[in-house]
């Protein structure tokens, strides 16, 4: 119910957006790895809506992890809710740059040498903030290669590194 009120909201926000410019809705697949730990694997789903000048772009991303610790799987899901401005373009190549906002299902310690106190909790849930740096690599028209640094506020071993295959809708 949570995810589906998430959506509208967004997909809303697009709609108040798009009366001043068209613009694009993305869609993207990546695969995401954990710079903190390097036995953290996990798939990226994107959800993005670019500006007519291609200059700002507001995203959704979901992530699901998998982690070994000690002879066992975790799993954890992570939420994140992004604006990016692009700082470099030149023909098919592209730098972006955000801040964000992220949530996620895992217990993070405070105790664990690499994670900081810029977050906190709700129940099961943990907030943070994200900066992000892009790179995007345009390979025709609709198609697009990206890789992503993500920094967040929950400490270096939630750092990660994503790249993966966007989409242009064109909507």
């Amino acid at each position: 119910m949570k995810k589906l009120l998430f959506s509208i909201a967004f997909l809303s926000s697009i709609a108040m957006f798009s009366q001043y410019e068209r613009g694009s809705i993305d869609f993207g697949l990546g695969a995401a790895v954990s710079i903190g730990l390097q036995e953290e694997l996990g798939f990226d789903i994107r959800l993005q809506y670019a500006s007519a000048s291609k200059i700002s772009s507001y995203g959704l991303e979901y992530n699901r992890f998998y982690g070994k610790e000690f002879e066992t799987t975790q799993e954890f899901n992570e939420y994140v809710a992004t604006y990016n401005v692009r700082l470099f373009h030149k023909e098919t190549l592209s730098l972006t740059a955000g801040i964000g906002y992220v949530i996620n299902d895992y217990e993070v310690l405070n105790k664990e040498e690499d994670t900081s106190s810029l977050f906190f909790k709700t129940g099961r849930i943990n907030h943070a903030g994200l900066l992000k740096i892009r790179g995007m690599y345009n390979l025709s028209t609709p198609i697009q290669i990206f890789a992503e640094l993500n920094f967040k506020s929950f400490g270096k071993r939630y750092d990660t590194f994503i790249f993966g295959l966007m989409y242009s809708l064109g909507i």
